[in-house]
């Protein structure tokens, strides 16, 4: 299965140029299938397309793509040594609103996935207990709260940036002070942090 195929299994649509790319690499070709068998290095980038050209999709399947390796990848040779791509993926967002339409979008894809990856534990660990919300007044799904017990599995976190930005300055809004080092430390390490809708995030 190439990058093509494995976004057209999540989403049931077909990918653009700059998905692909941005799974797969800078060279990265549609018309060339085998440029979308590899992964690509875990680098800080601006992406800046039209509302509607399926950022999130593009964002959140490259993490899976590239963290959970279906298959097996090979990164591009590198510069920086950083093809390893973080345990957690941070999703944040200025509104509740946006939050709840990304959860259903990730919360399809990871179900269709662990359906065509059976044998993936790191798929079925993440359709099962992704993705987690933080949002002021939600309900966490019991398998889901207790996300941070497990640094070890892979995560997928869906947030308004009151709930995430808070935590990862060590005071964690909504949380016991006592629990705020835990949530520091793992939303400051082994992360790609996603800050969509910035131009709506004010001082955040």
């Amino acid at each position: 299965m190439n990058y093509c195929e494995f976004f057209k299994t999540a989403t049931g649509n077909s990918s653009y140029r700059y998905q692909c790319r941005l799974a797969c690499g800078d060279d990265a070709r549609v018309e060339k299938p085998e440029t979308l068998t590899r992964g690509r290095d875990c680098t800080s980038l601006l992406i800046n397309v039209p509302t509607g050209l399926g950022k999130t999709a593009a964002v959140v399947l490259a993490w899976l793509w590239n963290r959970v390796g279906v298959p097996p990848l090979k990164p591009q040779p590198s510069t920086n040594n950083s093809a390893q791509w973080p345990r957690r993926l941070v999703y944040c967002l200025p509104m509740r609103t946006l939050v709840e339409q990304t959860r259903e979008n990730v919360t399809e894809w990871l179900k269709r996935l662990a359906e065509e990856f059976p044998e993936s534990a790191e798929m079925k660990w993440l359709a099962e207990r992704s993705p987690v919300i933080l949002m002021g007044g939600e309900e966490i799904d019991a398998r889901k709260a207790d996300w941070d017990i497990y640094p070890e599995k892979p995560a997928i976190l869906i947030g308004t940036q009151d709930m995430l930005l808070s935590r990862a300055l060590n005071r964690g809004y909504g949380m016991s002070r006592y629990r705020w080092p835990m949530h520091f430390g793992l939303l400051n390490s082994d992360c790609l942090w996603v800050m969509d809708e910035v131009q709506l995030m004010g001082p955040g």
